[in-house]
């Protein structure tokens, strides 16, 4: 199967400058690939009676639960939180104060869909991952790949964060199977820091040694949100590209499902982790002093 008028669209599409540099494509497949990997049986599963029946479904058809930010790979955590979706102690996650919900990530390992299986090759090969690097001038033979089909549960949730310095490249397509998902509440929100909290990112700018980290909601105003169906972003992470997702829905009856890729910096550096507390008051972040 050809997808290499995938790479055309990528190379051709203009780079946006709000909130942050990125590509975005509408329509991104043809209307022809999409209605096959929209009814792919590992896309498009039947309704489930519960959650364990969800979970057993993405199971049989080659998902395994993987570790992600705003997730647990804790099934039997995750289904008592979900029962009753109330508070619970989150010492064990990252900035656990940030988040209401609790999520599992699913991704598919071993796709039995020949397009899908194709799609996989397609995204690993050298054409696609050099055009989306060329796009943002990040040399490809310093990265390396991280991709796949995921399904995201309800209550998954990543306050606002410009994703970690080692990431050389973000990309997310929306194939969702239900005809509603446009208006379900599980789509990517694209950010600004508002005026007030401006100073973080000057931080960032003039501290590239420290670690950028996630934010209050209420820090972020949203500018975009990635809700249409078949839609692609590609943005290179930077201080200033800060996104965020909240998904509250009913999983049971379709799921959040993209594909999704980051190419990572090789041999990166570990760097100070910074937290979002050191942030809440400027005195000490008002960026380099004065000449």
């Amino acid at each position: 199967m050809n997808f290499h008028y995938l790479v055309e669209k990528v190379a051709n599409q203009k780079i946006e400058s709000r909130p942050f540099k990125h590509i975005e494509i509408v329509d991104f497949f043809n209307q022809e690939h999409f209605r096959e990997i929209t009814s792919c049986s590992e896309v498009d599963l039947p309704p489930a009676k519960d959650d364990e029946d969800l979970i057993f479904q993405l199971g049989a058809l080659g998902y395994e639960c993987i570790p992600f930010p705003g997730t647990t790979q804790n099934i039997a955590e995750y289904l008592s939180w979900h029962s009753v979706k109330k508070a619970f102690c989150r010492s064990n996650y990252v900035n656990p104060e940030l988040c209401e919900g609790l999520g599992m990530t699913f991704r598919l390992v071993t796709p039995k869909s020949g397009i899908l299986q194709e799609l996989h090759d397609f995204f690993n090969s050298k054409a696609f991952l050099s055009c989306i690097t060329d796009r943002f001038a990040i040399q490809l033979e310093g990265t390396y790949s991280d991709n796949g089909l995921q399904k995201y549960l309800d209550g998954y949730e990543i306050s606002p964060h410009p994703d970690i310095r080692q990431k050389a490249i973000t990309y997310m397509i929306n194939i969702n199977p239900r005809q509603d998902s446009e208006s379900v509440e599980f789509h990517t929100h694209y950010m600004r820091l508002i005026d007030s909290r401006k100073y973080i990112k000057e931080y960032w700018d003039s501290n590239p040694d420290v670690e950028r980290c996630w934010v209050p909601w209420q820090w972020c105003r949203t500018e975009k949100m990635q809700k249409k169906n078949n839609s692609f972003v590609l943005f290179s992470p930077g201080n200033d590209t800060i996104h965020a997702i909240r998904a509250a829905y009913d999983h049971l009856a379709g799921q959040r499902t993209q594909f999704y890729g980051n190419l990572w910096y090789k041999n990166f550096p570990k760097l100070r982790m910074s937290n979002w507390k050191e942030f809440i008051d400027d005195t000490n972040f008002a960026g380099p002093p004065k000449s």
